[in-house]
């Protein structure tokens, strides 16, 4: 019966290619390693997405987190091996969980740190071990990164406090067994991670501690206000339905963060921009940038809650570093990805760096889309890379 077995795996196949086609999404056009971001999206979208809204429908927001981060780490069940040269070591920093990164031939005695992305909500440190092995190497300096708190477990400001607390630490003090010239150290990190670094950057010039060398920010979160902006209406007109960031994973994740109820309802609130305070509007500093209906419809929208709730915790500037004052900052790298939603804050916070006369670098990527920092084998990862070396090593 050997036209049965075959039958039967033609009707597996045949399964998977249909519900392939059924499901399939396109990409735009000329977004980087469209092939590869193909597969890689589809099979995210099937776990991430259809299953990750299953659960939430049942179990709620904070369960659906889980389920995120565990898929995530199915990507990362095999460690990446250290290249020769480079020691990892797990260490803590003022009790904060940390991996170092120590070359054998360094080229300088500065120190790298990096703060990783997921939305403060998901993601480990050592999942960006290749990225920080090759930076490592190829700017010839230490380098550390920082396994902060999660929410919801621990929301605003846990993560952010475990951040500027190990910081803080190796600036004043150093590391044992980790070599690096105190006044060498550049901060570093993408999406949240690059809002946490950004903020960071912002306490210790409150603090008038003004030691960081400068800050490498890669598609940063910068304000919680965005939603109507038009990197969000791109994602909508271009790429809607796919498992890239979206403004439904960013609305969720913020609520998390600030300790708010992530409920359906409140998330379609922040979707729907109905969060945004029409008071912040009249102000012409933030007008400007907030991208919002200013009329009496709107104010109809508005939860009040809501609002209320977001003009205490999204304009506190270690929320939302566009808020806070970046005169006297150390110099700044900013790169934004074109397929991105965070594209248009990460823009404005690079123009605020550089109207308060800070020396800032912006390098946009057009075909990049969120995320590609990770993506190996890419072209642009490259690019946007080779920024970042070249960044580093002009300031050490």
């Amino acid at each position: 019966m050997e036209w049965l077995y075959w039958l039967y795996w033609l009707l597996v196949i045949s399964f998977f290619v249909y519900s392939f086609y059924l499901l399939h999404i396109p990409l735009p056009h000329d977004i980087s390693d469209r092939s590869k971001l193909a597969i890689a999206e589809f099979l995210l979208r099937l776990s991430n997405e259809y299953l990750g809204d299953l659960i939430e429908n049942v179990f709620g927001p904070e369960v659906r987190n889980k389920v995120t981060r565990f898929i995530m780490s199915v990507g990362f069940l095999i460690p990446t091996k250290p290249p020769a040269g480079i020691t990892r070591k797990r260490v803590r920093v003022q009790g904060v969980s940390c991996i170092t990164y120590q070359i054998e031939q360094s080229k300088n005695d500065g120190l790298l740190i990096f703060i990783h992305g997921g939305g403060w909500c998901v993601g480990e440190a050592k999942y960006y071990d290749d990225i920080m092995y090759q930076l490592c190497q190829r700017i010839g300096c230490n380098g550390l990164s920082i396994d902060y708190r999660l929410a919801p477990e621990h929301p605003f400001p846990a993560g952010l406090n475990d951040c500027h607390a190990v910081v803080l630490e190796l600036c004043n003090n150093g590391l044992p067994d980790l070599p690096f010239n105190r006044k060498k150290v550049l901060i570093s990190g993408d999406s949240a991670g690059g809002n946490l670094a950004a903020v960071v950057c912002q306490r210790m010039h409150r603090e008038h501690n003004d030691v960081l060398l400068g800050q490498i920010l890669i598609y940063p979160v910068t304000h919680v206000f965005n939603f109507t902006s038009a990197s969000y209406q791109e994602y909508w007109k271009s790429y809607a339905g796919t498992a890239l960031l979206n403004p439904k994973h960013m609305a969720r994740w913020m609520l998390l963060y600030l300790g708010l109820d992530a409920t359906k309802s409140n998330i379609k609130k922040v979707m729907n921009s109905q969060h945004v305070p029409l008071n912040l509007l009249e102000q012409k500093q933030y007008s400007s940038w907030l991208y919002h209906l200013n009329d009496r419809k709107q104010e109809k929208t508005v939860d009040s809650v809501l609002a209320e709730q977001f003009r205490k915790l999204g304009t506190n500037p270690d929320v939302s570093p566009m808020f806070g004052d970046t005169d006297g900052l150390p110099p700044a790298l900013v790169l934004t990805a074109g397929y991105d939603v965070l594209k248009d804050e990460g823009i404005q916070y690079a123009d605020k760096l550089k109207q308060s006369g800070v020396r800032t670098e912006w390098c946009h990527y057009p075909r990049a889309f969120h995320g590609l920092f990770n993506m190996p084998n890419s072209n642009d990862r490259v690019e946007m890379m080779q920024a970042v070396v070249d960044f580093a090593k002009g300031l050490l």
